[in-house]
């Protein structure tokens, strides 16, 4: 009797649980938003897979971004690599955005977070940095573009 109602919990417990199980689709770029905690200033970065992104003294990568349906809750999740580069000299936050070519220095600055970020819980799997914050919005895809419409013979 014991054994029965153990099982039955147990499949109960598995059909809840399986019901309430996020589907994501995969996408190929993520809305980050990087916090520069000297100037408080905040500033959204679009990165796509495989191409880094320079966010002031910071270089992110994304590996694979992943995005529930609009039908399911709302969640997205990214995995990021983001190492320090060189020390680079620029007047604003934004030509330190702009900048592409920026090698890492990876001997004497390891990569400083490797792994995955969610939107809903940005502090679960944060970057430990004296000087930024990133963490992920959400995950999109690029929308295809539709070919004009040619023109009609008057």
């Amino acid at each position: 009797m014991i054994i029965r109602s153990l099982v039955s919990i147990a499949v109960i417990a598995g059909l809840v649980g399986a019901a309430h199980a996020a589907t994501y689709v995969q996408k190929d770029r993520a809305t980050l938003r990087a916090l520069d905690k000297i100037t408080g200033r905040s500033t959204d970065i679009e990165v796509f897979v495989g191409q880094p992104v320079v966010f002031g003294s910071l270089k992110v990568e994304l590996e694979v971004c992943y995005q529930t349906p609009p039908e399911e809750a709302p969640e997205s999740a990214a995995f990021l690599k983001i190492a320090s580069t060189q020390p680079v000299a620029v007047e604003t936050m934004d030509a330190a955005v702009d900048a592409n070519e920026v090698e890492t220095v990876s001997e004497d600055n390891p990569e400083l977070f490797s792994g995955w970020m969610f939107a809903s819980s940005p502090g679960l799997s944060a970057l430990e940095h004296p000087v930024y914050d990133i963490w992920v919005i959400r995950c999109t895809t690029v929308d295809p573009v539709k070919p004009a419409d040619p023109e009609l013979p008057q």
